[in-house]
């Protein structure tokens, strides 16, 4: 069932508001800095010049989301506030999940600390966690979106691209959907300035601008910028104006300025609603192609305990791109994976490179599955945490493949010097091994022949 929020507000008519020119330089010219801000939101903005070129604009705004920014919250806490900010406008105890617009009850989020066994969405960060080089930046709730747990991984850490109609992983990257790309491009605006973001990681400008443009402010954007707002004190200010990328960047397109006399906004989107008794299998998710998510995979509150013990128990060296590294947690702890990391030796030439980040929390005695991207066996599809595109997931028989934490190599499978120890096959570790291993031995493996991969996500 679908239904429109027809929610609308209408702004103050305060002073009367000259358009922009369109100068090369995007300047403001003197009387363009009237701009009717709502009275609810004027004050955050004292201070502000919006008289001034471009790029002193871009700074002034830079560094009022800064300033504003009072209260740095950990990432475990985004449970106390999210779920509010994302609040399904219809149905106060359910959430609006992202790129699929579903409406789900906020008790079915993922972690090892809730106590519902129907647990359907977790964490996506529109701008993945592994690609964020400020660390605050990963614990920013402006970045968060709930999202159902299969679209999450399917869509990965694959950059924004283009598309149409509804979300999907187009081989190149994720289209997030008609109703959600203007939301992702003012969530990465918002990265861009306040972290100093690059476009380039999750797409490119031009883009996010036109999907700026074309995609007005929901209802859902509005709430969760005023929640946020209470959580951290800061503002994403392209949600309060996209036309402020518009002044800033320019592109072909104007955005909406929801800061004039005659706008009567924000437009609302469609969301699809779903019944609490319909959300018990949702595991499969309508687009192809985050794990990382880098959303994450279990979100436990704890981020999981260092004396967790993680090891590889499964490997699968098949058929063209069917490569998958299955890791399992045998301790007594929840892990947090963020810790962790997967690298591979090329040829067995001893130097370890092209790192992959793991994320989310591995609960004991549950398995984490990496698989290559563009793997086609529908087991590896199914049963993937993580759909990595190239390195280290490219693996041949004669590349080692390490398990690391923070750094450290704790496990490994293969040997060094160009030896084919698991060309065209499967590994699966004996059951009676109980550590992990700096140094591979084969007896600890049973092998079976190449693409048996009846067994993957189970230990």
């Amino acid at each position: 069932m679908t239904s429109k929020f027809n929610i609308f507000f209408i702004l103050s008519l305060l002073v009367f508001f000259t358009s922009c020119s369109d100068d090369d330089d995007n300047t403001i010219t003197e009387t363009d800095d009237l701009f009717t801000i709502p009275e609810e939101i004027a004050d955050y903005y004292n201070g502000v010049s919006f008289d001034v070129p471009a790029e002193e604009l871009k700074e002034e705004l830079a560094t009022l989301t800064e300033e504003k920014h009072t209260n740095t919250l950990e990432y475990y806490q985004r449970h106390d506030y999210l779920y509010d900010a994302t609040e399904d406008p219809n149905n106060p105890d359910n959430v609006i999940l992202v790129y699929s617009g579903e409406s789900r009850p906020k008790n079915q989020y993922q972690s090892g600390n809730n106590n519902n066994p129907t647990q359907t969405f977790n964490t996506e960060h529109i701008y993945p966690k592994s690609k964020i080089e400020v660390e605050s930046g990963k614990s920013d709730i402006h970045n968060f979106y709930p999202a159902d747990i299969s679209i999450n991984s399917n869509r990965g850490n694959d950059p924004f691209v283009e598309g149409e109609g509804s979300f999907k992983s187009t081989g190149s990257g994720w289209y997030p959907g008609d109703d959600w790309r203007g939301d992702v491009a003012r969530i990465v605006m918002y990265m861009n300035i306040r972290y100093g973001q690059s476009f380039d990681k999750v797409g490119n400008r031009n883009l996010f601008l036109e999907w700026n443009a074309v995609d007005p402010v929901s209802v859902l954007e509005v709430q969760k910028n005023n929640a946020v707002e209470e959580a951290q004190g800061n503002r994403n200010p392209f949600i309060d104006n996209p036309y402020l990328a518009t002044l800033i960047w320019g592109g072909e397109a104007n955005a909406v300025n929801t800061w004039t006399t005659n706008y009567s906004g924000p437009i609302s989107e469609e969301y699809t609603e779903s019944s609490e008794e319909d959300n018990g299998d949702q595991g499969e998710g309508e687009g192809e192609g985050e794990g990382e998510g880098e959303g994450d995979n279990t979100d436990g509150e704890n981020q999981g305990s260092e004396n967790a013990v993680l090891m590889i128990s499964e490997y699968v060296e098949g058929g063209s791109f069917n490569k998958a590294i299955e890791i399992y947690n045998f301790s007594d702890e929840a892990a947090d994976l963020s810790a962790y990391s997967l690298k591979k030796q090329v040829n067995g030439n001893g130097e370890w490179s092209d790192e992959l980040k793991l994320n989310g929390t591995l609960a004991p005695g549950e398995v984490f599955v990496v698989i290559n991207n563009d793997s086609d066996l529908q087991q590896l599809l199914d049963e993937a945490d993580i759909k990595q595109n190239g390195a280290p997931m490219d693996f041949n028989g004669d590349d080692p493949v390490g398990l690391f934490n923070n750094g450290t190599l704790i496990d490994i499978i293969g040997v060094s010097g160009d030896k084919d120890f698991g060309k065209d096959v499967t590994l699966r570790r004996n059951n009676t091994v109980t550590a992990p291993s700096t140094s591979y031995d084969e007896n600890e493996w049973e092998s079976f022949d190449k693409n048996t991969v009846d067994n993957i996500g189970t230990y």
